[in-house]
This record gives structure tokens, C-alpha cells and sequence, in this order.
């Protein structure tokens, strides 16, 4: 049984997570192992979803013709409340049942939820191949992360770097670009990259009565992809996970510049999608199972954020937050040359 560690790596930061042996997921066989997995990481990899589709501008304020910047963020995703629990129903599992746990709690903490103790945390009952009821097997199911007693607050990071140059007619290209990186030792290596294209135009240069307003009005549109792969173990070089996520924004942008200071809004649309592979075999008391995990995540709706940048000379800071789902906080630096 190998534990599974997910390392999320985007531009200068790394955020490491551990969970749970996918043995115990895989009792039940690999129909029941894809049900479980799938409620006990949903949060995390919607909540990335929701992180990657944030940090692309500061102002609506499109560049000049080869203006340029470079900025930094780091988007926060909170997760819900629902987020940090979830249910099952024994009649969606063939080989799955349940029992509360010593406490009487019957709701099962996700990877984003809290770190609870044994006997906090409901039983999962496997009965393999629908075997004699004597040969059940009972585990506590997998904790959760308790990042809000641990760190203080419980949300998904995504650090995320963009370039954006001005082209022409009050239209900016933004990029976001991360070559094929590989961290760790051999054997247990961690690979990402990225690419990211997205265009902000200015839009009231064409509305009649209001292109002379003082404040400025863009259209944005952006998608990123990401790819990740990770190797668990030297000593079983086959056990490959592959996270691959993209994210597309729709938005309309407005901002004002008072002096050093910009305030800026959007309203739109996001969707995304997250897809985790489990590749190799593995061994459990259930039996051996090969490219036993295949989960696929998707998310999307309004998104409504505000926020404000300060800029000194070429250097900016900026921090907004936005209204979605998983509702996300986003902050950075960067330079900015008009």
C-alpha cells in the first residue's frame, strides 16, 4: 500500500499533501475504490480548479503597445463547508457498507477536512467479491488534512505567474509558461508544466458616449492547462500518478486609477476540469489491481471578484476576492511598464 502525496508545483512555490493509504480505498475492489476516492479528493481538485482560474490581471486597463508586466499571485481557493465531509449510501457500492464511529459520527471527513481521531471517523466495511459476512473488513476510513486547526485556515493554493505585453488597438496578450520541471529524488521524481494564453481588450473604445468616461472597461478571456506526474516509489517504478487540470474565464473587467492606487471588478463565467490517473499495480487484500484510478472533476459557474493595486514607480501589489464556489483570495507582486 503506497501513500499518496500530492505536490503541487506552479512557478517559485510548492505545496505538499499527503494522504491516506489507496489501499484502503481499494478494498472493495476498483468500481467501489473510484467512488470513494473520488467524494474524499473532490474538494481539493475542484477547489484547484477554482485557483487556477484565478490571478490573471489587476486592472482593466489594457497595455499600451509593447507595455509589458510580470506578476506573481497566489490564489487561495477556500473550501465550503460541505467540502470537509461527505456521505455514503452503501446501496450506490457492491461490496461497500458502513458504521458509525465510536462517537456516533457518521459523516466522513475529505482530504480538506478535519484531522480527526480514530474513533471520530466512521468505519468503512468492505465485503470482497460479496464474501462470508466473517470475512468483512473493517478500517477507519481516511482523515482529513485539518489544515484550519493546523496552518489556521483551510484552502487550496495555487500560485500562478503571468506575462502580459500590449499589442495593439487597446488589446493585451497575456501568457502564463512553465517548461517541463521535474523535482525530487530518483525514483520519486515530480514533474509539472503549464501553459496559459489569455486576451484582454479594451471595450469601450467602441461604445459611443462613454469612451471618453474616466475609467476603463475590458473584456477577458483566458485558459490554462497544467500537467503533472508523479512517481510514488523507486522500488515499484510502474506506480505513476498523473493530475492534469485545465481552466477557462470569460470576464468583463471595469477599474479606476486614483494616483497610486487602482480599484478594479469583474463579473463572468469560469469552468474546469481536473483529471487524476492512478497508473502500475497494486497490491492489496482484495487482489492486485492495475491502472486501478481514473477520476475526473469538473466546476464552473458566476464568478464576481474586486480588488485593489497599489503601484510604486515599476512595482505593483495587488489583492482582490472573489465570489464563486470556493470563493478565493487572491495576492502578489509584479512589475509594470505602460
Amino acid at each position: 500500500m503506497k501513500k499518496l502525496s500530492l505536490l503541487i508545483v506552479l512557478g517559485l512555490s510548492v505545496c505538499t499533501l499527503s494522504a491516506q493509504d489507496f489501499g484502503d480505498f481499494l478494498e472493495g475492489g476498483v468500481e467501489d475504490g473510484n467512488k470513494l476516492l473520488e467524494k474524499y479528493l473532490d474538494p481539493m481538485f475542484s477547489g484547484f480548479g477554482y485557483g487556477l482560474n484565478s490571478g490573471w490581471y489587476n486592472t482593466g486597463k489594457a497595455h499600451k503597445t509593447l507595455g509589458f508586466d510580470l506578476t506573481v499571485t497566489t490564489n487561495l481557493a477556500y473550501i465550503p463547508e460541505e467540502g470537509q465531509f461527505y456521505t455514503l449510501d452503501p446501496s450506490n457500492f457492491d461490496n461497500l457498507g458502513t458504521a458509525p464511529a465510536e462517537n456516533g459520527q457518521t459523516q466522513y471527513p475529505t482530504i480538506m477536512g478535519q484531522n480527526l481521531g480514530a474513533d471520530d471517523i466512521p468505519y468503512l466495511v468492505f465485503n470482497e467479491n460479496n464474501s462470508d459476512p466473517d470475512d468483512d473488513i473493517s478500517i477507519t476510513a481516511p482523515t482529513g488534512l485539518g489544515l484550519e486547526e493546523g496552518i489556521g485556515f483551510n484552502a487550496v493554493p495555487v500560485p500562478v505567474a503571468s506575462l502580459g505585453i500590449g499589442i495593439i488597438k487597446g488589446t493585451e496578450l497575456k501568457l502564463r509558461l512553465i517548461p517541463k520541471q521535474t523535482f525530487g529524488d530518483p525514483g520519486e521524481e515530480f514533474s509539472t508544466s503549464m501553459f496559459g494564453i489569455g486576451v484582454m481588450h479594451d471595450v469601450k473604445q467602441w461604445i459611443p458616449g462613454i469612451k471618453n468616461l474616466p475609467f476603463d472597461l475590458s473584456g477577458f478571456f483566458g485558459y490554462t492547462k497544467m500537467t503533472n506526474e508523479f512517481a510514488f516509489d523507486a522500488d515499484a517504478p510502474d506506480q505513476i500518478g498523473n493530475f492534469n487540470a485545465s481552466g477557462t474565464t470569460f470576464q468583463g473587467i471595469i477599474s479606476k486609477k486614483l494616483a497610486i492606487l487602482t480599484a478594479y471588478a469583474g463579473v463572468g463565467f469560469i469552468t474546469s476540469k481536473v483529471n487524476f490517473d492512478l497508473k502500475g499495480t497494486y497490491d492489496t487484500e482484495a487482489g492486485t489491481f492495475t491502472d486501478p484510478v481514473s477520476l475526473e472533476y469538473k466546476s464552473g459557474g458566476l464568478r464576481a471578484n474586486a480588488g485593489l493595486r497599489l503601484k510604486l514607480l515599476i512595482f505593483t501589489f495587488h489583492a482582490e476576492y472573489a465570489l464563486q464556489k470556493y470563493n478565493t483570495l487572491s495576492a502578489g507582486v509584479g512589475i509594470s511598464i505602460r
